[in-house]
């Protein structure tokens, strides 16, 4: 055998070692797991009150729908239903 295939033949066994030995260590670790505590599921904060219209159909530019506090779009009150 040439010195390059004795080196090239050492440096696949130190390769072949460190691989095998390394994984072997991962396995053997013990390694501890926590045990989480249970927590209490969050409960919701309650919702505000709806706020009131402020300046009700009169604060609106053409007004309100007939018969309902919807405010129309135009003057001619396009997206009101009609009655």
């Amino acid at each position: 055998m040439e010195l390059l295939e004795i080196i090239i033949i050492a440096l696949l066994v130190i390769t072949l070692a460190v691989v095998l030995t390394g994984h072997v260590l991962v396995v053997t670790k013990l390694v501890p797991v926590p045990n989480p505590t249970p927590q209490p599921a969050p409960q919701p904060a309650p919702q505000p009150a709806p706020q009131p219209s402020i300046g009700g159909c009169a604060g609106t530019r053409y007004g309100c729908c007939p018969y309902s506090q919807a405010p129309k779009l135009n003057e001619i009150g396009s997206n009101c239903i009609k009655q």
